[in-house]
């Protein structure tokens, strides 16, 4: 063999780590069968792989597999065509001096992660720690944009659950532009309901845990994508806040009764002959007013200093409370029985 032909050898890559044709496509097989029938994903098949077969198959190449229906040996006259390695100044480039990510480098030369970190292997180029990898600016902005991209698409569309989350807001918790908190005390089924609308609305799943000095139950959402839809509502400061204007005019009683059960699910006080709101925003009580009444709930508005409350009395108009808005919070509901 000449000389140049050991170079050219060098500089080429086989793929699947020289496996036969055979043990590929029964491990190939193996995944697509342990995909149907359990519903994994690449990581969990990864490590079926290796438990079975004794062998690694790289998570990219697992998803191409999986997600891209890419078929071992579909088009073998493309199959096997050896991966030149790029020039070791255009990979140090990449990796080292724009922190681009060895699994971009890898979309980059259509090849898996792996073999990408073989070529920086062989040039001696040092490979990131995973705590290095995790804070390079590329990777952030990366991670920032996954986590927008898990909203769902009809986000925008007034719910019930959104109308509810929106009352929530009005009376607790903070929100600003990339973060929102809610803090409730004692009610565990106030904080679920309010997370179950967030996940319904826009299809992620938060958690929250207890606080024992307050006796309390804390969420934390961190969503610019999140807070900035609820923010084109309107303002939910204490003494700014405002029914949004979509749900004053809607026409949807729903929309409207599931605002107010947020709303007095966090704000209000109720005794068994009379349930009242305060704030200390004017237009926010009338309009809260107008909402009731539209759903035949008498209410009288008072103002004592700086303070307004309306204050809903008589059993027919509690009836038509209990009944058409309600409370999340059993404890809240248990006091309107006569």
């Amino acid at each position: 063999m000449s000389i140049n032909s050991k170079k050219n050898l060098k500089n080429v890559y086989s793929p699947y780590n020289g496996l036969s044709r055979q043990m590929v496509l029964e491990i190939y097989n193996h995944v697509l069968s342990i995909r149907k029938e359990k519903g994994l994903g690449q990581r969990s098949l990864k490590k079926e792989v290796k438990n079975k077969f004794k062998k690694d198959f790289s998570e990219n190449t697992i998803s191409g597999w999986i997600h891209r229906n890419i078929i071992p040996y579909a088009n073998e006259t493309t199959q096997f065509k050896p991966k030149t390695i790029p020039p070791e100044k255009e990979l140090y480039e990449l990796y080292e001096k724009r922190k681009v990510s060895a699994g971009r480098i890898a979309q980059k030369y259509l090849v898996s992660t792996i073999v990408v970190i073989n070529w920086l292997k062989k040039y001696s180029i040092r490979l990131r720690t995973h705590k290095e990898s995790m804070n390079t600016g590329n990777i952030k902005k990366e991670l920032s944009e996954l986590r927008l991209t898990k909203v769902t698409k009809n986000y925008k569309i007034l719910t019930p659950e959104k109308a509810y989350i929106l009352g929530v807001l009005c009376g607790e918790g903070y929100i600003g532009t990339n973060f929102l908190k809610l803090e409730i005390r004692r009610d565990i089924q106030f904080i679920k309901e309010f997370l179950r609308c967030i996940e319904e609305v826009y299809g992620i799943k938060y958690g929250f845990y207890y606080y024992s000095k307050r006796n309390s139950y804390i969420s934390n959402i961190t969503s610019k994508i999140i807070c900035a839809d609820l923010l084109s509502y309107g303002c939910f400061r204490t003494k700014e806040w405002d029914v949004p204007s979509l749900i004053i005019n809607a026409d949807k009683k729903k929309l409207i009764s599931s605002f107010l059960r947020g709303l007095y699910d966090s704000e209000e006080y109720s005794h068994r002959y009379i349930i009242s709101l305060t704030s200390v925003s004017a237009k926010a009580v009338q309009n809260t007013s107008r909402l009731l009444k539209k759903l035949e709930i008498d209410n009288r508005i008072k103002s004592y200093r700086n303070y307004f409350t309306i204050n809903i009395t008589n059993r027919k108009n509690l009836q038509k409370f209990k009944d058409i808005i309600g409370f999340t919070i059993k404890r809240k509901m248990d006091k309107l029985k006569w």
